[in-house]
């Protein structure tokens, strides 16, 4: 028999208990019977293979002392686990949807990424992440100190989880050369993003990185950013269309990961070698020393 591939509510489900229950510092078999269920069932909810009831998340959130804000997380991740597999999208509502970025990106083993006029995520240095951070405080959310850092934070795990020596991953890492000139938050700032991502480059022998020219003809991804991640056999590929602002929409069926994966084919073609591009930015660099 074929083993089942979970679904993404069920992995970010279990991935949210899986950290609830390490903060609670209590075991399976105190979760287990929280909830009335064996060991071994419980453990598929953790490890993203089952769901549990209504009911029986609430009695477990509750035995390991959700607060709030993460009790409704949590719940709502739960009503969607509980649904059947469709091939339609999946848009997670649930509060803090950008968060779960971070998960996909531990969890695979190749990333492909492609943004537009702004350095990728894994490539930002953290003056970059700060500026970025600075310039939409009070625009895509109520300015606020407390969501400016957090926002901070968790794009620096991001960085942490996909350069873990540890769980080593290749990287492919594409962004339209109008990147170079559009100057975020200062020219100190850009000096010092050129830099870190020459360093990365030099630092990461699985990082791919690659200049796409807006002067070349037919680039399918000319509205924005794109983003493919793969798991191996334990989850089907997943695609990310980036967007500054609204729910996260995740595409795992098969048509649209292919239909990606042409796009980033084309990218391919399009953009300077590895070489070149490593090239371009250092003369960049001394351009703005």
């Amino acid at each position: 028999m074929a083993k089942a591939i979970p679904t993404l509510p069920r992995v970010f489900l279990g991935a949210a208990l899986r950290q609830l229950r390490a903060d609670a510092n209590k075991s399976l078999d105190d979760c287990a019977r929280a909830v009335g269920k064996d060991r071994p069932r419980i453990v598929k909810v953790f490890d993203g293979n089952s769901s549990l009831s209504t009911e029986e998340l609430e009695a477990l959130v509750d035995f390991l002392g959700a607060e709030p804000d993460r009790r409704r997380e949590i719940l709502r991740l739960g009503i969607d686990a509980r649904k059947r597999s469709s091939r339609s999208p999946y848009t997670d509502l649930a509060p803090g949807s950008f968060q779960r970025l971070a998960l996909l990106e531990a969890l695979a083993s190749d990333i492909w990424d492609y943004e537009r006029g702004v350095f990728p995520a894994c490539l930002q240095s953290p003056e970059y992440i700060e500026a970025l951070m600075d310039a939409s405080d009070g625009i895509w959310w109520d300015s606020s100190e407390v969501e400016r850092s957090k926002r901070v934070a968790f794009r620096t795990e991001r960085q942490r989880t996909v350069f873990d020596p540890d769980r080593p991953k290749q990287i492919d890492v594409f962004f339209s050369d109008d990147t170079l000139v559009a100057e975020v938050g200062s020219p100190t700032v850009m000096r010092r993003q050129l830099q870190h991502v020459l360093d990365l480059i030099d630092q990461n022998r699985h990082l791919t990185v690659q200049i796409v020219p807006n002067s070349g003809r037919d680039n399918p991804v000319q509205q924005g950013g794109l983003v493919i991640y793969r798991f191996g056999d334990s989850l089907r590929p997943v695609g990310f269309l980036s967007v500054p602002y609204g729910p996260s929409t995740y595409f795992d069926d098969a048509i649209d990961t292919e239909r990606m994966t042409r796009a980033f084919n084309k990218i391919r073609e399009l953009a300077y070698t590895p070489e070149r591009t490593r090239d371009i930015i250092r003369v960049k660099l001394e351009e703005t020393t």
